[in-house]
């Protein structure tokens, strides 16, 4: 024993005080990894084995779209004029002025649906044109809106400018 004690005093010598240090750093720095990184990764990849598996359920869990019930919701293609009549009809009860119209129909086959795309340039307050998107919004659910777009008018009225874009999805049969 105390040979191995006289050999191991010989080398810690030789080492010196830099060395010895050194080799205490490397111990601690193994003794921390096997005691807190080493865990941390076993964690790591649990949870990212058990993300993956909840991706792939989700995954198979996506329905497919069932365009019938779309359809169900949806107004028939005939009754698209009937409806452009009713955006009128809310547009005077907001009291704004729809000045033009632009209409433009997207045939969408797969789905077997048509979107008429609808602009309007629109003369009115700020709280009118609102009053305007928001009853015909949710008077007509098969309406979206696109795009709106304020400008201050050149005249000294008070009144906007404004540019409304929407777009009514209708049933082709």
């Amino acid at each position: 024993m105390s040979r191995l004690a006289r050999t191991l005093n010989r080398r810690l010598a030789m080492l010196g005080v830099p060395g010895i240090m050194g080799v205490g750093i490397i111990i601690a720095c193994m003794a921390f990894y096997d005691a807190a990184i080493r865990p941390l990764q076993q964690q790591l990849v649990q949870r990212q084995q058990l993300l993956d598996e909840q991706r792939a359920l989700s995954a198979k869990a996506v329905p497919r779209a069932d365009w019938r019930t779309l359809h169900n919701f949806l107004p028939p293609q005939t009754q698209a004029d009937e409806i452009a009549a009713s955006i009128y009809r809310l547009a005077d009860a907001a009291q704004i002025d729809l000045r033009e119209a632009e209409y433009k129909e997207e045939n969408l086959d797969k789905a077997r649906m048509v979107a008429r795309h609808l602009n309007f340039s629109v003369n009115g307050g700020y709280f009118q044109v609102r009053q305007f998107l928001s009853s015909a919004l949710s008077e007509i659910p098969a309406l979206a809106l696109d795009a709106v777009s304020f400008q201050k008018s050149r005249n000294a009225n008070g009144l906007l400018e404004v540019r409304i874009a929407l777009t009514l999805y209708l049933v082709r049969y």
